[in-house]
C-alpha cells in the first residue's frame, strides 16, 4: 500500500492513517513480540544468575580455606613481619635501658605497651589490602571467613615475634617475668586489637591508628607520672575471675561484631565506590 506514495509527493490526510497502519505492520514483522512479566521471571527462576546466593557444599568450603589462607599470604604486604620484628626489638632494648637506669616494674610495664603497640600496628597494617574485592568475589566463603583468616593470621605472627621478645627479654633482664608480662598484655592487646580492627573493617583506619598509638603511651604515661589524671582504665589489667570472664566475653563480642558485620562493611564500601576495593 504504501508503495503507491513516492518521496516527492506529499502525504494527504486521508491517507495519513493508512501508512501508518502499513509502518506499524512492518514494524510487527521485523521487531519480535516482547514477553510478557510472567514469562521473564519465569526464565529467571529457572536460569539464576551467577550472582545470587548459591547453596555451597561443607566440603567445598572446607577445600577452599587451604587456596585462602595462601591467597592471604601473598596479599599481605611482606614489611608487616618486618614492622613487628622492630618494635618487638625496641621493646626489649627499651626495658632493658630502663631497668637498668630504674626498677624492673617500669621496664617490664614499657614492655608490655610496646607488645599492645605491636599489636594494634600489626591489624591496621593487614586490613588495607587493596585486592580485598578480588579475593572475596573468588572465594566462595564470603566476607567474614576471609577477616577471620586475616585476624588469625595477625595474632599468630604477633604472638610468635612478642614470644620470642618474650624469651630474649627475660634472659636478659631477670626482672621481667613471663607471667606478669602475659596478665599485663593479653586482655588489652585483644581488646584493642579487636577494636581496631572492626574500626579497620569500616574503613576507619585513621582512628584507629590514633587509638592503636594513643592507649599505649597513656599507659606508659601513666606508669611514668602516677600523678597524671588519666582514667583508671588505661592500665586496668585483671586480676579476679570476675573481672577475666567480663574482658573475655567483651573481647569474644567484638571478635563478633567484627567479623560478622564485615558484608556490611563491604558493601557499604562498594556503594561509596571506594577504589581500594
Amino acid at each position: 500500500m504504501i508503495d503507491r506514495y513516492d518521496s516527492t509527493s506529499p502525504v494527504t490526510e486521508e491517507f495519513q492513517g493508512e501508512v501508518q497502519e502499513v509502518l506499524r505492520e512492518k514494524e510487527r514483522n521485523v521487531v519480535p513480540p516482547v514477553p510478557t512479566f510472567s514469562n521473564v521471571m519465569k526464565a529467571i527462576h529457572q536460569e539464576p544468575s551467577l550472582a545470587t546466593d548459591q547453596p555451597i557444599p561443607f566440603v567445598r568450603r572446607v577445600r577452599s580455606c587451604g587456596p585462602l589462607i595462601r591467597a592471604q599470604f601473598r596479599l599481605l604486604p611482606r614489611y608487616i613481619i618486618l614492622v613487628e620484628i622492630v618494635i618487638a626489638a625496641g621493646a626489649v632494648v627499651l626495658s632493658n635501658t630502663l631497668h637498668s637506669a630504674r626498677n624492673g616494674n617500669l621496664s617490664l610495664h614499657v614492655f608490655s605497651n610496646m607488645l599492645m603497640l605491636d599489636m594494634a600496628l600489626t591489624i591496621i597494617l593487614v586490613f588495607p589490602v587493596k585486592d580485598d574485592r578480588e579475593l572475596m568475589l573468588s572465594m566462595p566463603l564470603g566476607p567474614q571467613v576471609v577477616v577471620a583468616t586475616r585476624l588469625v593470621l595477625a595474632f599468630i605472627s604477633n604472638i610468635v615475634v612478642g614470644g620470642v621478645a618474650l624469651l630474649i627479654a627475660t634472659a636478659i633482664n631477670p626482672a621481667i617475668k613471663p607471667l606478669p608480662v602475659m596478665a599485663q598484655v593479653i586482655a588489652p592487646m585483644t581488646f584493642l586489637a579487636n577494636i581496631v580492627a572492626l574500626l579497620c573493617i569500616w574503613q576507619y583506619s585513621g582512628v584507629a591508628l590514633l587509638l592503636g598509638v594513643l592507649a599505649p603511651l597513656l599507659r606508659t604515661l601513666q606508669d611514668l607520672r602516677p600523678s597524671f589524671l588519666l582514667p583508671t582504665w588505661i592500665n586496668f589489667v585483671p586480676t579476679t575471675s570476675a573481672a577475666w570472664s567480663g574482658i573475655i566475653l567483651l573481647t569474644v563480642g567484638l571478635l563478633c561484631v567484627a567479623i560478622f558485620s564485615a558484608p556490611l562493611a563491604w558493601h557499604a564500601r562498594l556503594a561509596g565506590g571506594n577504589k581500594n576495593l
